[in-house]
C-alpha cells in the first residue's frame, strides 16, 4: 500500500491505490526492543544480488527511538560470505565509509544458491568478539519486458506512473524496486517501492501500476505537506532507471515492517522498532538476503 500522510492528496490518488494493494503477514523471528533507554545492539544489513559488484555488508549500532544522534558505525570487525559451493569470500571494510564491508573483488550470486553471512566483533567492547550468523539462498530471476511512465492528472494533481509489462510467473512473489532519476539513485529503504503479486499471479501484466513520482511542476503545492523533504519529484524527460528485485517473503515482511513502523532514510538503523523481523541470529537485528534483480530504463511522460 502507497502511503501518504496528507489527506489533500490520499483522496486524489484514492483510485489509484485501490489497485497498488500490498498485503502483510507476520514472520516468525521476531526482536522487540524498549523505548530510548534500551541498550544498543548491533545492527547487520546485508545483501548479494545477481549484478556483478562489490557485494555489501553494513554495521551499526541501534540508537535511542527519540535520539537525534546518528548511528555509530561498527569497524574492526572479520566479515565473510560463504556460498553454498564452498567458495568464501573476506570482506573488507571501505577505508571512506566506516561500518561498510565490501566484497574484495566485485562478484555476482547465482541464483538458487545459498549464502551465509557471518561477522566476529567484539560490539560490546568487553575484550571478547562475538559472533553473528544469516543464512539466505537467491531467488529466481523475474524479468518484465519494459517498464513505462506515462504523466498523468488527477483532481489538479501530477505525477509519473511507474508501470510494468511483462510476465509474472506462478506461485508466490514478492517484490522490491529501487530506481534512478538521470544520475540520482534512490536506495533510501523509505523510498523504496515494496509489492507482491496477489493480483497479478501468473499474469501478462500490462501496465500495471506499482507507484508514483510526483511532477516537479506541483512542488509548491507539498511545501507544507508533513514528508515533503522524502518526496522525489521529476520533470518530464527525465531518463529514469529502475531496479526490479525479486526477494524472498521474509525479507519483504522486514522491508514492510521499516516502512510502518518508522519513516526516515534509513528507518531501522535510527531508534529500534518494535517486533522488527530479523534472520540474524546471535543476538543482533537487521537482515541478510540474497536476491536476483532486473534493469528497464525508460522517460518519464514517453507512453
Amino acid at each position: 500500500m502507497i502511503q501518504r500522510k496528507n489527506n489533500r492528496y490520499i483522496t486524489a490518488l484514492g483510485c489509484l491505490c485501490l489497485w497498488i494493494s500490498l498485503t502483510f503477514s507476520a514472520c516468525t523471528a521476531d526482536i522487540t526492543l524498549d523505548t530510548d533507554d534500551a541498550k544498543p545492539v548491533l545492527v547487520i544489513y546485508g545483501t548479494v544480488t545477481n549484478q556483478l559488484a562489490y557485494q555489501s555488508v553494513q554495521l551499526s549500532s541501534s540508537t535511542g527511538y527519540f535520539s537525534h544522534e546518528k548511528n555509530r558505525q561498527i569497524s574492526d570487525a572479520q566479515v565473510t560470505l560463504s556460498a553454498g559451493n564452498g567458495t568464501v569470500y573476506d570482506l573488507v571494510e571501505d577505508q571512506k565509509h566506516p561500518g561498510i564491508y565490501l566484497t574484495k573483488k566485485q562478484m555476482a550470486g547465482i541464483p538458487g544458491e545459498s549464502y551465509r553471512l557471518k561477522v566476529i566483533v567484539d560490539f560490546n567492547e568487553d575484550g571478547k568478539a562475538e559472533t553473528y550468523e544469516a543464512d539466505a539462498t537467491m531467488t529466481q530471476q523475474v524479468v518484465m519486458d519494459s517498464v513505462r511512465m506515462p504523466k498523468e492528472e488527477i483532481t489538479g494533481y501530477h505525477f509519473y506512473s511507474i508501470n510494468l509489462y511483462g510476465q509474472e510467473p506462478a506461485g508466490d512473489n514478492y517484490y522490491v524496486c529501487k530506481y534512478q532519476v538521470n544520475d540520482t539513485l534512490y536506495s533510501q529503504i523509505s523510498k523504496m517501492i515494496v509489492f507482491n503479486d496477489l493480483a497479478l499471479d501468473n499474469q501478462y501484466i500490462t501496465g500495471q501500476s506499482i507507484s508514483y513520482m510526483f511532477d516537479s511542476k506541483d512542488k509548491d503545492k507539498y511545501k507544507n505537506d508533513d514528508d515533503f523533504n522524502t518526496m522525489v519529484f521529476i520533470t518530464e524527460n527525465d531518463k529514469v532507471t529502475t531496479y526490479i528485485s525479486n526477494i524472498t517473503k521474509g525479507y519483504y515482511n522486514f522491508l514492510m515492517q521499516c516502512q510502518n513502523g518508522r519513516q526516515g532514510e534509513n528507518p531501522f538503523f535510527g531508534g529500534p522498532l518494535s517486533n522488527i523481523s530479523t534472520n540474524i541470529k546471535g543476538g543482533a537485528i537487521g537482515y541478510f538476503t540474497a536476491y536476483t534483480t532486473s534493469i528497464s530504463e525508460c522517460v518519464a511522460g514517453k507512453k
